[in-house]
Parts: structure tokens; C-alpha cells; sequence
């Protein structure tokens, strides 16, 4: 006796039955390879920070990306510029471990954020400061700490310089997708 129950169709014939597929046994997914797990924790502890470094050149980060929680930033004999402006935030305080040179690091936040200096050492150098202490409400805090030698480290709001640059490169990422949606 067949399985699959049949019943006579209108014109007296009676359909084969419909074949199943075979159940297939799955494996767990496999463990990503050490490489990629240490690539996807760093940033997320301060023995692993997202490292940022000038050398002798200049260095900068800008557009949308993602700030890690704990990042180290080595000014060396050239200028990092981390622009924040269109960045989003991992954690509501972001650890920076600021190792200065003979160079300049500039960090841009926007409206809202807040920053903490103090616990950076000036050397020969010099540290600024011209964002509020406290953030605003739902916004993040970059804590600061490390030393400077004959370098600056600025944490700043936008100029107008930087706005100005901040819409150039919205248009041109606004028509980047309008040309890739073609």
C-alpha cells in the first residue's frame, strides 16, 4: 500500500505521487579562522585598540564609519585628522590612548559631543580642547589619555572650513550612488 494517498482526478486518472526531498543532516557552522576573529575584536578592548598613524605623512579619517571604543593614535613626525563629523559611535565613551610626536593630531567631532583632555600629558607640546566636557544627552564622551613631545593634539567642533568640506563630499558620495543606481 502506497504512502501517498491518491484520488481520481476529474478524467478518471490518478496523479503520481509528489517526491519529497531527502533530509539532509547539516553541520554546526565552522569556527571563523583566528585571524578574522582577532580582526573583528579590535577596537572593542584596550588591549586590542583601532591604532591610527602618521609617520612622516599625514593620515586623515573621514565619512561615514564607525568609532571603535578604544583607539591609539601615534602622531610620529606627521598629522593624523580623525573627522568625526559623519561618524557613528560604538560605545558612549571612547577611550583614545594619544601617543604624540613632533606632528599634529586633530580630532573633529560634532554638535553634542564631549571631550576630556586632562589626562593627557603636554610634554613640549600642546593639548586643546575647545568641545564641552560633558556630552549632550544620547551623545558620546572621548576620553583622552597618553602624552605629547613637541606635537598638538586639538579636539575640536567643526569650522567652517570643514563644513564646507563635509557638503562636498556628501554630493559626491550622493552622486556616486546616484551612478552606481544607473
Amino acid at each position: 500500500m502506497s504512502e501517498w494517498p491518491t484520488y481520481p482526478e476529474p478524467g478518471g486518472l490518478v496523479p503520481a505521487p509528489v517526491p519529497q526531498p531527502p533530509v539532509v543532516q547539516t553541520s554546526p557552522e565552522p569556527e571563523p579562522p583566528a585571524w578574522l576573529q582577532h580582526y573583528s575584536s579590535l577596537g572593542q578592548t584596550p588591549q586590542t585598540p583601532v591604532v591610527y598613524t602618521a609617520g612622516g605623512e599625514t593620515f586623515r579619517k573621514s565619512g561615514e564609519w564607525t568609532v571603535a571604543p578604544f583607539i591609539r593614535i601615534k602622531g610620529g613626525f606627521g598629522t593624523v585628522i580623525l573627522d568625526m563629523q559623519r561618524a557613528r559611535a560604538a560605545a558612549p565613551i571612547i577611550h583614545l590612548e594619544v601617543a604624540g610626536g613632533l606632528g599634529e593630531i586633530r580630532i573633529i567631532v560634532p554638535e553634542g559631543w564631549g571631550a576630556d583632555i586632562s589626562a593627557v600629558t603636554p610634554g613640549l607640546g600642546s593639548r586643546k580642547c575647545d568641545v564641552d566636557e560633558q556630552p549632550a544627552p544620547g551623545f558620546p564622551l572621548l576620553y583622552a589619555t597618553g602624552s605629547l613631545m613637541l606635537g598638538s593634539f586639538t579636539i575640536r567642533y567643526p569650522t567652517a572650513g570643514d563644513l564646507r568640506r563635509l557638503a562636498k563630499e556628501i554630493r559626491r558620495d550622493q552622486g556616486r550612488q546616484s551612478r552606481a543606481l544607473r
